[in-house]
């Protein structure tokens, strides 16, 4: 019976922490993410994150400011209608999306199918008086910074007990702005206590803290139906096992936590186990299992003296056997525990010897050695950095992030498809993989973290997952490095891709750094605004014919560390706000391999004045000055750009609000 009610608890209290992870998991990613959670593709990741529960109702949030209320229903097997009109359910949809709002008539909500693939499909609307921060979950969860849970009640649109887990949803600042919720069935419960049940006519229940009776079963043997009177649905019947009666009057009468009593109907003895359990779904219930006494002694005295034979034979045999299976096992499983902690360390260069001659040592050894590969192997898909505190912390990784500031790098080769559309794949993939090479060990001497690679552009960021203090200057380290090494490429090597022109760009600022995706899918990356603008600085180079941008709030950070020259002032396309670009030209120390030689301190000068000229709208001067710098430096194709811009504000000047801003129109 102590095994029964153990496995029973350890299996209820499993299922709670699954949906404690998930609605917790909900409320993250809305917080983080509110705009883009109140959309389909929102429900889409809220769906990801619960379509494996097959206990699950629904998965939903609230907003705070607008009542907005956004819910994914599970459809269950053979259900063939739904909604307030009983529409029939079309085939092979899984789920229904339901949308509720503000709107100046009032609130209305919104029905739409959703299936696998393929936009939601509208079916139903209707006015409604609903609003999800009157609700009891809403006004609990929005009370505690813990997961609430409501006490079971009648899902009105199923009429089955549930209970329901929600969330308070914070924002990155920490301030409320919803509540997200799960609806689980009660069914699951009930499956798990079920199996509880010892024997044909064994029996199991349920009592809350105040000693009333929550849930009871039948008999295997009757084939009866579950039980849970605190409900609505059965909160006026009477309880119909006078076994379970009778086991819960001893039990309150005596106080004893295992008892015999004797059947009402039959006089049958009965065994019973009543004791309380950890809390499960807000309230500490007492579980109570009752057996017939003839389910445990009856086989239990037919074998008991051939046991006592045998078990003397064994125990000698055993005694003998034991002392030499563990001579040969215990150097072999200390070499192999030996091994394990290594690994957990994400200590991966030893190999462990494959010497033992019993069977499951050496599968045991095999699977260590296996797991080693692979972890040394998934290394090379995911930051080491991030694989060694998984590994180390011995946590599931799950979705979620956090806001921290990061320098991003944005890199690729100018002309790269045009001059690969007729390379074979066997010629490309290892050149571009050694470019690839070259790059990342330049990175990683700096600390960095190459996030992905797309095409020949590499994605890359300094300060996560290991936190670094001088994360903008040591990405501007390396982007100094790169460049230094795609030379050595060009000068010495014999690549089909040569020669090789790589184009940075560079952006400090605040991302979401974390986990991303789907809870069997997941990547670790930045996301925000930040990443969108420093792909777009990348890209910039093309228009100003150099092979380093960087963003003001770099410039901003690392003044007195690199030598820089201000380019412009543009709006890139894609963002609202203008900002500042320079080229970095090198290190300001003279003694370093990267401080610029006399002729590009030269160039950036000449530029400078030229520059001056076109931002005091001097723009005759700055025509003259231009035209005569143009045939002294090494890039004409940002001196031929303020040609033409000179040109046109000369024959049409800008307004005297002009502000130098140049508004890009294409990415």
């Amino acid at each position: 019976m102590i095994k029964a009610r153990e496995r029973s608890v350890d299996n209820m209290l499993i299922t709670i922490k699954d949906a404690v992870q998930d609605v917790s998991s909900a409320a993250s990613f809305i917080g983080q993410f509110p705009e883009k959670a109140q959309s389909f593709d929102g429900l889409n990741v809220l769906n990801a994150l619960a379509n494996k529960r097959e206990h699950y109702y629904g998965i939903f949030f609230g907003m705070q400011a607008s009542g907005a209320f956004y819910q994914n229903i599970f459809l269950p097997e053979g259900l063939n209608t739904f909604g307030p009109k009983a529409t029939p359910v079309p085939d092979k949809t899984k789920r229904v999306l339901r949308l509720t709002n503000s709107y100046p008539d009032g609130r209305r909500e919104a029905y739409f199918w959703s299936k696998q693939t393929g936009e939601p499909q509208f079916f139903y609307e209707q006015p409604t008086t609903y609003d999800p921060r009157g609700r009891p979950w809403y006004k609990g969860a929005m009370e505690t910074s813990k997961v609430y849970f409501t006490l079971p009640y009648i899902f009105e649109s199923t009429g089955n007990p549930g209970i329901t887990f929600a969330k308070n949803i914070v924002d990155a600042v920490g301030t409320s702005i919803g509540v997200a919720g799960i609806d689980m069935t009660l069914s699951t419960f009930a499956t798990i206590l079920n199996e509880t049940r010892i024997g044909e006519d064994g029996v199991v229940f349920v009592l809350d803290h105040a000693d009333e009776l929550f849930f009871y079963s039948g008999k295997r043997s009757e084939g009866s139906r579950s039980h849970f009177p605190t409900t609505r649905s059965e909160a006026s019947l009477e309880i119909q096992s006078k076994i379970v009666k009778t086991a819960i009057l001893n039990w309150q009468t005596d106080g004893e936590t295992f008892f015999r009593f004797k059947s009402p109907d039959t006089g049958e003895n009965y065994i019973a186990s009543v004791a309380p359990i950890p809390e499960i779904i807000g309230i500490s219930p007492i579980l109570g299992l009752a057996v017939p006494e003839s389910e445990f002694v009856g086989e239990i005295k037919q074998t008991t003296i051939r046991v006592l034979q045998i078990s003397g034979l064994i125990l000698l045999i055993s005694i003998g056997f034991t002392v030499l299976i563990a001579r040969l096992l215990s150097f072999s499983l200390r070499q192999v525990a030996e091994e394990a902690r290594r690994i957990s360390n994400f200590q991966l260069t030893d190999d462990l010897p494959l010497g033992s001659k019993i069977k499951e040592v050496f599968e045991l050894e095999s699977a260590i050695s296996s797991m080693k590969t692979g972890l040394a192997s998934f290394g090379a898909y995911v930051p080491q950095d991030l694989v060694r505190s998984i590994v180390s912390k011995g946590e599931m990784a799950g979705v979620g992030g956090i806001s921290r500031e990061v320098t991003l790098l944005f890199s690729d080769l100018q002309d790269f498809t045009s001059r690969t559309e007729n390379l074979n794949p066997e010629e490309l993939m290892p050149a571009l993989s050694h470019y690839f090479e070259t790059m990342e060990i330049e990175i990683a001497a700096t600390g960095g973290n190459v996030d992905k690679y797309i095409g020949d552009a590499i994605m890359a960021m300094w300060n996560a997952p290991v936190k670094d203090t001088k994360h903008t200057e040591n990405a501007c380290r390396a982007a100094l490095a790169c460049l230094q090494a795609e030379d050595n490429i060009n000068n010495n090597g014999s690549s089909p891709l040569l020669p090789l022109h790589t184009r940075i760009g560079l952006h400090t600022g605040q991302v979401i750094v974390g986990n991303v995706g789907s809870l069997s899918r997941m990547q670790y990356t930045a996301l925000g605004a930040v990443v969108n603008l420093a792909s777009r600085i990348e890209n910039l180079n093309k228009l100003y014919g150099t092979q380093i941008l960087v963003s003001e709030d770099v410039v901003s950070q690392v003044p007195d560390i690199f030598l820089f020259s201000e380019l412009d002032i543009v709006s890139p396309a894609g963002t609202s706000k203008p900002i500042k670009i320079f080229e970095l030209l090198g290190i300001a120390s003279e003694t370093s391999e990267f401080f610029p030689n006399s002729e590009k301190l030269r160039e950036a000068k000449n530029w400078a004045l030229c520059y001056a000229l076109y931002r005091a709208r001097s723009w005759n001067k700055a025509l003259v000055a231009l035209e005569a710098h143009r045939g002294t430096t090494s890039n004409r194709i940002i001196v031929d750009t303020f040609i033409a811009r000179c040109r046109t504000f000369i024959a049409t000047p800008p307004s005297i609000n002009w502000d130098g801003v140049y508004n890009m129109k294409l990415k």
